[in-house]
């Protein structure tokens, strides 16, 4: 009589405990994957939503001062750090930093007080302020804090220079330059500067 082939309860257990370990390390795979592709794909898009609110940011500085005549740092433009007004002093290459500028200029509705200030969590806000460049109130955030990097991303640190500075050509010169210094996703810093041309001292 001819001898029946067939699977063993044994056969099927070890059968069954291979394909178990294969599911739970194609698990692992996964996972491990979307730990590492999905905070990447964050940080690129939060990097790129930064870049893209500096070009806005630097828009909106080139307004300041605007329609006043003689504009200077202190009178028409102000950095303040913790609330505390930072003065700058007039020779070549004087520097004053802080988290809030702010700065007037006119327009068809007449004089306007606007800014921008840093949070502690790495964003920036649009503000706005009266024409002592008092009770400041936020409008806008224009960049948000990282949320994906292993640490809170250092605050964005905002940077007035005297320096002569030409963003179009030799012909136009600025005597202010403003510098908006921020981290991103993998902590390199990067700064973002603009040349204020209505500012003449």
């Amino acid at each position: 009589m001819k001898k029946q082939g067939g699977f063993t309860l044994i056969s099927l257990l070890v059968g069954l405990l291979i394909s178990s370990f294969l599911l739970i390390g194609m698990m692992m795979v996964y996972r491990n994957t979307i730990q590492v592709v999905v905070p990447a794909s964050e940080s690129s898009r939060s990097d790129g939503e930064r870049v893209s609110a500096l070009l806005s940011t630097n828009m909106m500085l080139q307004a300041a001062g605007f329609g006043i005549e003689n504009s200077s740092y202190g009178s028409h433009l102000r950095i303040f750090k913790s609330s505390a007004f930072v003065p700058l002093a007039a020779s070549e290459g004087s520097v004053a930093s802080g988290d809030t500028v702010l700065w007037l200029s006119k327009d068809f509705n007449g004089t306007q007080c606007r800014g921008l200030s840093a949070d502690g969590e790495g964003g920036l806000w649009q503000v706005s302020c009266d024409l002592d460049m008092q009770n400041i109130k936020l409008s806008s955030r224009l960049i948000l804090p990282s949320q994906y990097g292993a640490e809170q991303a250092p605050p964005i640190t905002i940077v007035a220079k005297r320096v002569t500075c030409y963003p179009f050509s030799t012909d136009i010169s600025g005597r202010l330059k403003l510098i908006l210094v921020f981290h991103n996703s993998v902590a390199r810093q990067i700064e973002s500067s603009t040349c204020l041309l209505n500012f003449v001292s």
